[in-house]
């Protein structure tokens, strides 16, 4: 970083934001960091100014972090984007990567990577050190979203609803089915996407991004 750079924190956590600015500007003194807690919150601030450099987290009250960095890269390309979050799940970091973060980092861990990647110049994406064997191995593996993308359109729309935690009468009655015909979707679905739980399903959602 330099004197010059200005951050977004947006985080719905005050004393986590409190702590990360802290930590910031322990390293550089002179940023000039802001902070939101929401989406809302975050966008009437870029209305008024565009900082350099935006650290979100994905679960925020009004929103999915991850969609929203796609949202503001595709209006403000310049801007660097880093995803600090507790979530460990790979299709997330792909999602995060694939919308123009710079990184993905754990909330978890002393933030001492997350600084490294604010000062570093060079554009790759960086990970924290916990998740690199994880982003190896899934990039290594057949692409999930192809399999996602096997589905009959019937067969997503059933897939998302179970997701959100509906029972079978509650599919097919959202959906002008009978609750036999969603179970036989379901059978379907579970093969088509090589899972075996409902633990399994709601992981695939988040991987697909259909849910948090």
């Amino acid at each position: 970083m330099n004197n010059s750079d200005s951050i977004l924190l947006v985080d719905d956590h005050p004393l986590f934001r409190n702590g990360l600015n802290a930590l910031i500007h322990g390293e550089n003194p002179d940023s000039l960091i802001r902070e939101a807690g929401s989406l809302s919150e975050a966008r009437i601030m870029l209305d008024e100014e565009v900082p350099s450099t935006i650290i979100l987290d994905i679960t925020l009250p009004d929103g999915d972090g991850i969609s929203f960095s796609r949202e503001l890269l595709e209006r403000w390309p310049f801007c660097r984007v880093f995803i600090f979050s507790m979530h460990r799940r790979s299709g997330l970091i792909l999602r995060a990567r694939d919308a123009g973060c710079r990184g993905y980092f754990l909330k978890e861990g002393d933030g001492s990577e997350l600084l490294d990647a604010l000062k570093a110049d060079a554009g790759q994406f960086r990970v924290s050190s916990q998740l690199k064997d994880l982003l190896v191995s899934v990039e290594s593996k057949k692409d999930s979203g192809l399999l996602y993308r096997g589905l009959t359109r019937r067969e997503k729309e059933v897939f998302k609803l179970f997701a959100e935690g509906l029972g079978y009468k509650e599919v097919a009655w959202k959906l002008g089915i009978s609750p036999r015909t969603a179970s036989v979707h379901r059978y379907n679905i579970f093969n088509k996407l090589e899972i075996s739980s409902d633990v399994e399903l709601v992981k695939a959602a988040q991987e697909f991004g259909l849910t948090l």
